[in-house]
């Protein structure tokens, strides 16, 4: 409804600017939006106080030119009215209330698609944990958000590509395979020293019985044991990773390696552009990236003087590659703890060809577990963290998706085990769901009652007077409008809050019939059930497209 609405004030402020009432100008940047008080209105705009400006006029002058020359009002507008310093307040047609129902039952799974992003290749890289343990809270809430994200930008029109980055090079992974060299040795010699800084948890452990039984250790030199360690102990690591992520209903269209960079070429080649760019240059025996010069503190190392490259130079690389690939757009979730290196990160692709804007950082702040009143921290298995796995074995998939989507990215979240596992009103996860399944009861008693629920209700639907009909056909037309909102801003967050309000309204309005005999769903008039049935039925298509897009099930019974 917003965006038939922006479309009407288009075309009026086009003929406007052409018959001259109004001078052009820029195009304005104005809103469509729901009044907070219901009685002013459906939708009101602030189109005539923002060409104030541009028009030198004041601005119930310019609103009353706007609503004199709106075109096709009568089919649509019930009335129009102007308000305050220059606001125009809109009340639709009942009728078209009643053809977005119609819209809503009719297009199902595809109500809240849309082309706004038509078809703009854009990748996603989320997770991307170093294989070296297993999946911990922070990484879940990465992977629920990441491909949240990636749903709904599909959704509104995007072509989007989902990739993780494999570390596999570097110290962390040396220092995995020493762990699991040191565990293997302990199983015979407990004295045996345990690197300073290893990997712990029983998972070391696990990983060195699997290899040693696999693999006589003791027939290879403690070096080549180590490497051999090492690269059993990552795939092992990964596999494990893809399958917590596949339980999680997480897949990506691509692995990413990190030592292909090299292998390929790939980095050698990025230095090479970059230099005849003129941002490299030597130093100390050093080779410096002339970051400074685009907004970071400093310039950076990228190939220390022992010859040995740094991180950074290979996160430039593949970014690089990512360019290279023809996506205009990349967006990363990283964990907050890398909030230093966004800055540099963006610096270096101003120097390298694809600018500020192309790179989107996502930052994702910590999680903390509750149960029974109690912060949960250790895991015996990973020895540090509770597991991704251990939380999908305590709640269920559906419910830790839900959660891990309830705040902002950028928000710390409690997870309260205690209360995601209740069945009321508190949990969020069950208050939607129950939505769900308590319409699919109501379409199980309409089938009993030998009421045709899939018979077309349009002439029907004008029987619809109830305020809380209203309000939740109005809150349905809303849905498409979040939802590029939401892929525009990268804040799959909102979809829970609207999935929990809907419900709300939905469960209110279901209870008036408890109150009020007449309020039913279902009564003795077959009409009037038939239209507030298509209503149920539309509402359930949003909670069952939202739930879907959130990665949660819809389920018809609970």
């Amino acid at each position: 409804m917003q965006k038939k609405l922006r479309d009407l004030l288009n075309r009026t402020l086009e003929q406007c600017f052409q018959d001259q009432s109004l001078h052009k100008t820029v195009w304005p940047d104005y809103v469509v939006e729901i009044p907070k008080n219901p009685e002013h209105g459906h939708f009101a705009t602030n189109l005539a106080l923002v060409l104030v400006p541009s028009q030198k006029r004041k601005p119930r002058e310019i609103a009353q030119i706007i609503m004199d020359h709106l075109q096709g009002r009568e089919d649509f507008l019930a009335k129009i009215e102007m308000a305050g310093p220059g606001f125009i307040n809109f009340r639709l047609n009942n009728r078209e209330w009643h053809k977005l129902l119609t819209s809503i039952v009719t297009q199902k799974d595809a109500y809240g698609s849309s082309q706004l992003g038509a078809k703009e290749k854009i990748m996603i890289e989320f997770v991307s944990a170093n294989p070296t343990g297993p999946l911990h809270l922070g990484q879940g809430r990465g992977a629920a958000l990441g491909d949240t994200l990636c749903r709904i930008l599909a959704f509104t029109g995007y072509d989007v590509f989902r990739e993780y980055y494999i570390n596999d090079a570097g110290q962390q992974v040396r220092l995995l395979g020493e762990s699991i060299y040191a565990r293997y040795k302990q199983m015979t010699d407990p004295a045996q020293a345990f690197p300073e800084n290893g990997y712990q948890g029983e998972y070391i452990l696990e990983l060195a019985k699997a290899i040693s039984t696999q693999t006589d250790l003791s027939a290879l030199a403690p070096e080549q044991a180590m490497q051999y360690c090492s690269e059993q102990g990552m795939e092992r690591m990964l596999q494990e990773i893809k399958q917590d992520l596949a339980e999680f209903r997480v897949h990506y269209d691509n692995w990413f390696i990190e030592s292909s960079l090299v292998r390929n070429g790939l980095l050698e080649e990025t230095l090479q552009m970059i230099r005849s760019k003129g941002g490299l240059y030597e130093k100390d025996g050093a080779l410096w990236i002339h970051t400074s010069a685009f907004g970071d503190d400093k310039d950076r190392v990228l190939r220390k003087s022992d010859g040995q490259y740094t991180y950074f130079a290979t996160d430039i690389a593949y970014h690089m590659d990512k360019w290279r690939r023809g996506f205009t757009r990349v967006v990363n979730i990283w964990g907050a703890d890398h909030h230093g290196y966004v800055d540099r990160m963006q610096a270096a692709m101003q120097t390298s060809g694809p600018g500020a804007n192309w790179l989107v950082v996502l930052l994702l702040q910590l999680v903390k577990l509750w149960k029974g009143g109690q912060e949960l921290k250790m895991s015996k298995r990973a020895g540090q963290y509770v597991t991704l796995k251990e939380l999908i074995d305590e709640v269920g998939v559906d419910a830790a998706r839900f959660v891990f989507l309830t705040k902002h990215h950028d928000s710390s979240l409690d997870f309260d085990i205690d209360l995601v596992k209740r069945q009321d009103a508190d949990n969020p996860v069950y208050y939607v769901q129950y939505a769900h399944a308590r319409i699919c009861s109501i379409f199980r008693k309409a089938e009993e009652e030998g009421l045709d629920a899939a018979r077309q209700a349009e002439p029907a639907l004008a029987r619809l007077e109830l305020e809380d009909e209203k309000a939740l056909i109005r809150f349905l037309a809303d849905f498409p409008v979040l939802l590029e909102s939401i892929a525009l801003h990268f804040e799959p967050h909102r979809l829970t809050y609207y999935l929990t309000e809907l419900a709300a309204l939905f469960h209110r309005y279901f209870n008036l019939g408890n109150k009020e005999p007449q309020a039913r769903i279902i009564t003795a008039d077959k009409e009037l059930s038939l239209a507030r049935l298509s209503l149920a039925e539309a509402v359930r298509v949003v909670l069952r497209n939202g739930l879907t897009l959130l990665g949660s099930n819809a389920p018809e019974r609970m």
